[in-house]
């Protein structure tokens, strides 16, 4: 069993020091809604940091949406051999459910998780996705409770992950970061067993989850 972990992925509301901004408030507008029922995103919104260097990391929901739609349509989710969990700059754990449809438009995507921060579950009934708060990663990992937690990061030692999930203790948890750019803020590395890079080249995000579902599937073989 593998638990992949977003870990301090770029997906939040509008935070209330940027609800005011104009391109914000014309955006919620534009959309019926409430300046701080409204997702981040900096492709919208850019205008609202002005010159802040956090211009270049937050305000990402596109990330979780494209690592989920990798995540969902695998081999291992379809065989119950995956959990995929995103805990949130802000400390939330968003639990995703293996039976979820993802949306096939990102704005659907976008509308789902303005409901979840919302309502804290959804669908109503029957929830498919639910969020919890004050979940540090730490409290993330301890809710894994995996034998090896395994961190993907640019300056870890190289490995290739066929052989490490080969020879791991199991279950395992393996936390890849949820930004664009920059260092993991949660202390992601101290928190595991294993630092690894995957490659001496700077990945995108859903390269590196794909890298993994693959390398798992494969150490697994599931496909057999």
């Amino acid at each position: 069993m593998l638990d992949l972990i977003l870990a301090d992925t770029e997906l939040e509301l509008v935070p209330e020091e940027l609800a005011s901004h104009p391109s914000i408030v014309k955006n919620a507008k534009k959309r019926g809604k409430s300046p701080s029922k409204i997702l981040l995103d900096i492709s919208l919104h850019r205008s609202a940091f002005g010159d802040s260097p956090e211009v270049e990391r937050r305000g990402r929901p596109d990330i979780p949406y494209i690592v989920l739609a990798l995540c969902l349509d695998s081999i291992a989710n379809a065989e119950r051999k995956l959990t995929t969990l995103i805990h949130t700059r802000n400390d939330e754990l968003i639990e995703i459910s293996p039976r979820l449809r993802l949306p096939k438009r990102y704005n659907r995507f976008v509308g789902l998780m303005e409901d979840l921060f919302e309502k804290g579950a959804v669908p109503e009934g029957k929830p498919l996705l639910t969020i919890t708060r004050n979940m540090t990663l730490e409290k993330v990992i301890e809710k894994c409770s995996p034998e090896t937690t395994i961190c993907l990061s640019p300056d870890g030692e190289p490995g290739d992950l066929i052989p490490l999930f080969n020879e791991v203790k199991k279950p395992f948890t393996c936390i890849i970061g949820g930004f664009p750019e920059g260092d993991y803020t949660s202390p992601a590395k101290e928190l595991s067993d294993r630092v690894v890079s995957i490659s001496p080249h700077l990945l995108k995000v859903w390269t590196v989850a794909s890298n993994i579902l693959v390398s798992y599937e494969q150490s697994e073989k599931t496909y057999k």
